[in-house]
């Protein structure tokens, strides 16, 4: 078993500022006054012209002041709704499930803030509380340690700017043909977002006898811990249903034809009778509102007794006919603050849906007269359960890990870390031995002055693929995981992504990167 303990000392590095003079002196004599020339004498020839100037080249343009240095795109209010399971945009690599079409894992926010199991078993993060999920946060002072609070509730959340949209790797309504998500060739996939319309009109005013809806398809399972009345979510759930709704052209609900929620179904999946709209102008609407699992919709018709009123109901036009909700989504999600030793700490996690990283960004706020001396700790549970490979990456060997399960039943994951002043984990020996240990520690010492604030940002690293295919020893890499982790190691301050969505004072105060 390969048990690996490291401690980082902090460097500090001077900048030294330097400054320039100039001298002066005096003396010298002052030049005589100049007079107006005297008069020409009679019969003396005129004073010669003085000589034209030579031309002069045009003095060349005032150079332009130098541009300022880019900076990132710090967090910005917004007025979009949080969520707490956010999908990524890589595809999968391995063959195994995907949360929807080209995108395999999620980010999975438990009560705690911590980060669940990733959807693949990267991580233990099935349960809520003590051994579950990645980056649970506790802070310990003199002899005693507390946990970041596991009652976080979903009105507590706020959402935060960069909006996301499809620049980002933001998916609202997907043509898909893989198989995992459709049944009849090819079906339109409605992400788990918190706001996912596909519509089209339907003119029901020459509608003859009775007019039917079916359609086929499969919803996504429930998952979040802020849903229904489960753990931090007694009084305040967070949205999540899929429903099938009429409304009228301006947007308003005429019916629902069908709806799942954390209460269950209502109404009848995939037929239903409309004809009490017969002579009016409809829209049929599916909708999906979080849940962590998308829903896929196909073979969709409205029939009178005459005739078809519907286009493209088999997407075989991809969304020809179809409209699709504004692209646009918040994926920067900040906690409410927990007192934890002495010291206000608030949580924020942040994800652009086209990278293979998380960020969860901590503020220990001091509101004290003293200065508190704290260490604060971040445990990850492995959803390899003791027979995770994990190792420091080359491109990063003190400031991150990576790991890939020995058992092949879950994805790659990593961990980038920084400055930290110490990590402690436990790789499994072999393949297919689960002598190793399922939990990851990384502690970093931390002095907050009074009324100051100190910073911590900790990355995780969810790739597609699975290492342990193919392998034939622990020595085998889990190479995306390994130039991800480089890349944020080596480049976070000069590569702005990594930095986007955090506020200046985060910045100001960041102690480990």
């Amino acid at each position: 078993m390969d048990r690996r303990r490291f401690a980082l000392t902090a460097v500090s590095v001077a900048v030294l500022s330097g400054c320039g003079g100039g001298g002066s002196g005096g003396g010298g004599f002052a030049f005589p006054p100049v007079g107006t020339p005297p008069a020409p004498a009679p019969g003396d020839p005129p004073a010669p012209m003085p000589p034209a100037p030579a031309p002069q080249p045009p003095a060349p343009p005032a150079p332009n002041p130098p541009a300022p240095a880019p900076g990132p795109e710090l967090a910005t209010p917004t007025s979009l709704p949080a969520s707490t399971i956010l999908t990524q945009s890589i595809a999968n690599h391995d063959n195994d499930a995907a949360v929807g079409p080209g995108q395999a894992n999620f980010w999975d926010l438990m009560p705690d803030f911590s980060i669940g199991n990733g959807w693949n078993d990267q991580f233990a993060g099935s349960g809520v509380g003590a051994g579950s999920g990645a980056l649970a946060l506790s802070v310990k002072v003199g002899s005693l340690s507390q946990g970041f609070n596991n009652d976080q509730r979903f009105n507590e959340l706020t959402a935060l700017g960069p909006e996301m949209t499809a620049a980002d790797g933001l998916k609202i309504v997907s043509i898909t043909t893989d198989p995992q998500f459709q049944s009849n060739g090819v079906a339109a996939f409605l992400h788990a977002v918190p706001d996912a319309r596909l519509q089209q009109p339907l003119d029901l005013r020459q509608a003859v006898g009775r007019v039917n809806v079916q359609w086929t398809g499969k919803w996504g399972t429930l998952r979040g811990n802020f849903v229904g009345s489960g753990n931090g979510g007694i009084g305040d759930p967070e949205p999540a249903f899929m429903q099938v709704v009429l409304r009228d052209l301006s947007g308003g609900l005429l019916r629902t034809l069908f709806r799942i929620d954390a209460n269950g179904p209502f109404g009848t999946w995939g037929s239903v009778r409309i004809s009490e709209f017969a002579g009016q102008v409809v829209v049929l609407s599916f909708e999906q509102c979080n849940r962590g699992q998308g829903t896929s919709i196909e073979m969709v018709s409205v029939d009178d007794d005459v005739r078809s009123l519907i286009v493209n109901g088999d997407f075989s036009s991809g969304l020809s006919g179809w409209t699709v909700s504004p692209a646009r989504s918040a994926q920067n999600i900040r906690s409410g603050i927990r007192t934890l030793r002495g010291l206000e700490v608030q949580r924020t996690f942040y994800a652009q849906p086209s990278q293979p990283w998380g960020r969860m960004t901590d503020t220990f706020h001091n509101p004290t007269a003293s200065s508190i001396t704290a260490k604060a700790t971040y445990t990850s549970f492995l959803g390899s359960y003791g027979a995770g490979v994990i190792y420091p990456p080359a491109g990063a060997p003190q400031k991150a890990l990576a790991v890939w399960d020995g058992l092949g039943k879950g994805r790659d994951a990593g961990f980038v870390f920084g400055a930290a002043d110490h990590v402690d984990y436990a790789s499994a020996s072999a393949l297919n031995s689960s002598d190793g240990s399922n939990v990851v520690t990384v502690d970093f010492d931390i002095t907050v002055p009074a009324g100051g604030t100190v910073t911590l940002v900790n990355f995780l690293i969810l790739t597609g693929t699975n290492t342990w295919i193919g392998a034939a020893s622990t020595a085998a890499r889990a190479t995306d995981v390994d130039a991800q982790a480089g890349a944020i190691a080596a480049n976070f301050r000069a590569d702005l992504i990594y930095q986007r969505g955090l506020t200046q004072l985060q910045l100001d105060t960041l102690k480990n990167f």
